[in-house]
């Protein structure tokens, strides 16, 4: 199959960079997500498309290796293509370049097919694969996605409840605001002297409004680990891992 990229140009807005004008892990999210949107736009199958396909695009995982975070009002250009599928899923790949062309940014992801009218996962069959153009490339050698909770006890917790401005057009929590939610257990030293390169996301049960999320910390050896839960009924949102 013909090798088939979509390229898109950004600009860093000044809402996601941090206290040193540096974009930040959510702002990373958010350029990825909007230019896999833009992709499903252009493939029929988007969200502008709903009305027709009934489908959405719901993320279990990401992973992201960072080499320079860009600030404010530079351009950025992301390279993104539907790199593989699976009976329910699809992997969708990156490359984050500034306005040099030097490379600022690698991520996998993974997304499962999702039937908003029956409630139930959708198969990804060849004509949306077709539509995609998708190919088997990955950016990374291990693409195993799976993160574990960890077993020991945590050493720090908060508590958050959800709010309406956490809640997408999938009427749960946007997957980028976990990332606010983990960075508010981090300890004050972790916080303030963070700059971490890499990062793994997986997400298991979606967040509602109303709902009051625990999020853990834990320190493993040379990563920090966030499990984000229902403080209700303990169901596992989503885990962070950082390094």
């Amino acid at each position: 199959m013909e090798t088939y990229n979509c390229n898109y140009d950004f600009i860093v807005d000044y809402d996601f960079v941090d206290k040193n004008n540096k974009l930040t892990n959510k702002g990373f999210l958010k350029y990825l997500c909007d230019a896999g949107s833009k992709h499903s736009n252009e493939a029929g199958y988007g969200l502008n498309d709903f009305e027709k396909t009934h489908l959405v695009w719901l993320v279990l995982n990401w992973k992201i290796e960072i080499y320079r975070r860009p600030k404010t009002d530079e351009k950025i250009h992301l390279v993104t293509w539907s790199s593989g599928a699976e009976k329910v899923c699809s992997y969708r790949d990156y490359k984050m370049y500034d306005n040099k062309n030097n490379l600022i940014a690698l991520a996998t992801s993974k997304w499962a097919l999702f039937d908003l009218v029956k409630g139930s996962l959708a198969r990804v069959t060849k004509e949306i694969t077709d539509a995609y153009h998708t190919r088997d490339e990955r950016v990374f050698d291990n693409n195993n996605l799976k993160l574990v909770e960890p077993e020991k006890e945590a050493s720090n917790e908060y508590l958050y409840k959800i709010m309406r401005r956490d809640i997408d057009t999938n009427k749960h929590v946007h997957n980028t605001n976990y990332l606010d939610i983990g960075e508010e257990v981090l300890p004050e030293e972790i916080y303030e002297n963070m700059d971490f390169k890499n990062i793994e996301i997986m997400y298991k049960h979606q967040a509602l409004l109303g709902d009051t999320l625990k999020a853990s910390y834990y320190k493993l050896e040379d990563n920090h680990t966030i499990v984000i839960k229902n403080s209700v009924d303990g169901k596992l949102n989503c885990i962070i891992k950082l390094s």
